[in-house]
């Protein structure tokens, strides 16, 4: 959840401490992609959302699924540190979720995110949060043509293939 809403979580608790805590997730996330036994995904949020996120995360844990989610969520201002730390996450992963929720479509971070997913050739997926509802997608995912699912995990672990 990066500044206004956003993916990535680091720290608010100072610059030296976020970045340790940068550095390891970015070897951690290196030697699993390396080891290709799992998928890192990126799962880019608006902040409000961050409660279903965690459920979603949980869902990763069931060992019927080849894929894990990594929190590297920043609580800091959306802005060019920001930026470059992102970037950095984002080449380290797979695939990339855009979970989509009421204010999802308006996080500045979010369109950020899936615009720099695609420009680093990564996968990108919309899923919704909620089934009932029908959301405002995000702009950058209408235009590159992303796939919208559903949250479903069985459907999540056929796209991730």
């Amino acid at each position: 959840m990066g500044g206004p809403g956003g993916s990535i979580d680091f720290s608010s608790r100072g610059s030296d401490t976020g970045e340790k805590i940068f550095r390891s997730a970015t070897d951690e996330a290196e030697r699993a992609t390396q080891s290709r036994v799992q998928r890192n995904v990126f799962i880019s949020f608006a902040v409000e959302d961050e409660a279903q996120v965690n459920l979603l995360r949980s869902q990763a844990k069931d060992d019927r699924f080849d894929f894990q989610f990594r929190d590297y969520s920043i609580k800091e201002p959306f802005d060019e540190a920001w930026k470059t730390q992102c970037k950095e996450i984002i080449a380290l992963t797979s695939v990339v979720i855009v979970a989509i929720g009421e204010t999802t479509a308006d996080s500045e971070a979010v369109d950020w995110e899936i615009r720099e997913a695609h420009r680093q050739g990564k996968k990108v997926i919309g899923m919704r949060l909620h089934k009932d509802e029908n959301h405002k997608v995000p702009r950058a995912l209408t235009e590159y043509g992303d796939k919208i699912i559903d949250w479903k995990a069985d459907q999540l672990g056929d796209e991730l293939q």
